[in-house]
């Protein structure tokens, strides 16, 4: 797993050298997105026909490694948004003086909770997402019942004997899902240690995908038989599509706070601030709902179809801060002691 994110990382900076500036663009505002291909094409669609600008994406569902791309690009900036992916990893950016802060006029209308926005302006959320657990229905059946093993509800589940080797998982290294999985087992335990001894014990089992998206597609095929995921992609990528895939929130789980913000130094920074203001808007919470099936955090945007309440859900007590001021620490101690 360390070689493959190492390959993705290198292909993205090799598209630095080979796909010039940007800046040669004239008015095109460059989007690095975290999320999947369906929504970011939708949102960038009505972005075009609200501004009569013109955008150019970078997609790939794994925010570390976009947030990698924009240090690495620190000295000349290619992007000017950094789209989806949770709080967690615009924040540091922010910290490190990667992003502009800019205080959207539209922050009144959409009426936010104070949690879903960075005081000075430096990224604001636009969707939740809630994590999850699924399972192959079918090889469930198949492999599990007659042995008596019951299908997974509660995170502990997940170390039982039966599924060595079957649980796929995010990494905590290159994606925002898995980062916050890792920090929720260190809340729900309410010790590092102990999560940590937990989180060793889970990679005995466990098998850890550089993109969020490939560990749903390894149990939608059944080619894995647990997972853990953000639930709103479970549903789109597998249970909507017909394959034979469970979905279950269990109890102490955790959210994202998706977000957008300004890459400092980017070549459009004005266009930067009208897609935040876009975002801002219905339009685009819209758009997420219906085809990315996240939260939205306007009060005012429909729930996603098919999905539970969230406050249905019970949540862990999840301290962002302390995760977010944590982030780089956690990430050397797995890499350190755990490693996939």
């Amino acid at each position: 797993m360390r070689w493959i994110s190492a390959v993705i990382v290198c292909a993205l900076l090799l598209t630095l050298v080979a796909g010039g500036g940007a800046s040669a663009q004239g008015g095109t505002v460059v989007v690095y997105s975290a999320l999947d291909a369906t929504v970011t094409s939708e949102v960038l669609k009505a972005f075009e026909r609200a501004s009569g600008l013109k955008t150019e994406a970078l997609t790939l569902a794994a925010a570390g490694t976009l947030a990698t791309r924009i240090r690495a690009e620190k000295v000349r900036p290619q992007a000017d948004i950094f789209l989806g992916g949770s709080a967690d990893f615009h924040a540091p950016l922010a910290r490190e003086g990667l992003l502009d802060a800019y205080a959207s006029p539209r922050l009144a209308e959409a009426k936010l909770a104070r949690e879903f926005y960075n005081a000075d302006g430096y990224w604001y959320g636009w969707y939740i997402g809630a994590l999850a657990i699924m399972y192959n229905r079918d090889r469930f059946e198949r492999e599990m019942t007659a042995q008596g093993v019951k299908p997974p509800a509660a995170w502990d589940d997940l170390l039982n004997p039966a599924f060595k080797g079957q649980v796929v998982l995010p990494s905590p290294v290159t994606t925002g899902g898995g980062f916050i999985f890792m920090a929720t087992q260190i809340f729900r335990l309410g010790s590092e240690d102990r999560a940590f001894d937990w989180l060793k014990r889970l990679a005995q089992n466990a098998t850890f995908t550089p993109t969020a998206p490939a560990g749903i597609t390894l149990v939608s095929r059944g080619e894995a038989l647990v997972g853990i995921n953000w639930g709103h992609d479970i549903r789109a990528m597998a249970v909507n599509q017909g394959f034979p895939v469970e979905l279950v929130f269990p109890s102490e789980t955790a959210t994202e706070i998706g977000a957008v913000s300004i890459v400092k130094g980017g070549p459009n920074p004005e266009g930067a601030r009208r897609f935040v203001d876009f975002m801002l808007g219905r339009v685009p919470q819209d758009i997420n709902a219906k085809y990315g099936l996240r939260y939205p955090t306007r009060t005012d945007a429909p729930a996603p179809l098919g999905m539970p309440g969230l406050g249905t859900l019970k949540f862990v007590n999840y301290n962002r801060q302390w995760a977010i001021d944590n982030m780089q620490r956690l990430r050397e101690r797995w890499q350190k002691e755990i490693g996939k």
